[in-house]
């Protein structure tokens, strides 16, 4: 795997790739900056930050000042996806950049390629984005099963499904864990099944073997 700052990629006004600002100047860094009393620490979870961050700060869950802080934590992560990973879902070198961070091998050289080995690939994406700033390898789940397990033990691993910093390729990846082959998640193995099924129903209904 890339290391924190090989792993990253941001892009230019024309829309090709470049490296990202350090990571003092990174949309986690900025918002964390904020709050006077705080000393972020690019070495741990974006999640243990904020913990850290709402125990400094002495507000209830219940506080409008801890929800608005949240929000602003969730633009901060989504931001930061972009910065790290780029926001265009046609771009071969973002795909690629993304196979490098998921340890896939070889990479391929096609965006449709990229898409399939990243779409097989099961990862919570905060702990991908935490995996681009602190060099650690992200963890990879055998299946959906249990990464939506993992996630679910762990309710502030979801990453905001609907945020207006949204670019393509978070929406590419962001998945349905909660009803995963109902939803607008694309999988790639479910699909083959799916298209396997259609096809053998087609053929038993024409006659076929």
């Amino acid at each position: 795997m890339s290391s924190g700052t090989e792993g990253r990629r941001s892009e230019s006004a024309d829309g090709r790739t470049s490296t990202p600002p350090p990571d003092h100047d990174m949309p986690l860094a900025a918002f964390f900056a904020q709050f006077a009393s705080f000393s972020f620490n690019a070495n741990q979870s974006a999640n243990k930050n904020f913990d850290r961050l709402v125990r400094v700060m002495k507000c209830s869950p219940q506080d409008p000042e801890r929800r608005a802080v949240r929000e602003g934590f969730k633009d901060a992560l989504v931001q930061e996806f972009n910065e790290r990973f780029g926001t265009d879902g046609n771009d071969l070198s973002n795909w690629q950049n993304l196979c490098r961070v998921l340890r896939i091998a070889p990479i391929p050289d096609s965006i449709e390629r990229c898409r399939q080995c990243v779409w097989d690939t099961h990862v919570n994406l905060v702990d991908l984005v935490d995996s681009a700033r602190t060099g650690k390898p992200v963890k990879l789940f055998a299946s959906l099963g249990e990464l939506t397990a993992y996630t679910l033990r762990k309710p502030k691993k979801f990453f905001p499904k609907e945020n207006a910093y949204q670019g393509g390729l978070l929406r590419e990846l962001l998945r349905e864990i909660i009803n995963p082959y109902f939803g607008k998640r694309r999988n790639g193995s479910a699909k083959r099944k799916e298209r396997k099924k259609r096809k053998k129903a087609a053929k038993t209904a024409a006659g076929g073997d």
